[in-house]
């Protein structure tokens, strides 16, 4: 009777243990989660020519993003990234936006 007691016990305290984990890591993420961010518009590329602005939005974004990456600490949720804009006679507009905290 005392062998299943005591591993009553400790199977209740492990899964205290296990709650108590998780409630301080739910805590963080939550935390985390209530940083706002923002959208900046950069630039928009029209050479008059689709693939050209694709072309060159995605080098401009490729090089401000290695400059992010040089700095530490890095929030992994700022970013440069390109996206459609206006389309009209046949061209597409492409857009460099800037994600960042608000």
């Amino acid at each position: 009777m005392k062998r299943i007691t005591r591993a009553s016990a400790a199977l209740l305290l492990a899964a205290a243990a296990a709650t108590a984990a998780l409630t301080a890591s739910t805590g963080t993420a939550s935390a985390a989660a209530n940083v706002a961010y923002a959208n900046d518009l950069v630039r928009t590329y029209d050479t008059g020519d689709s693939a050209d602005n694709w072309n060159e939005c995605n080098q401009a974004k490729y090089v401000e993003n290695v400059r992010l990456d040089r700095v530490h600490p890095r929030d992994p949720q700022e970013y440069y990234y390109c996206a459609p804009g206006y389309f009209g006679n046949g061209v597409q507009r492409v857009n460099l936006w800037f994600r960042h905290r608000a």
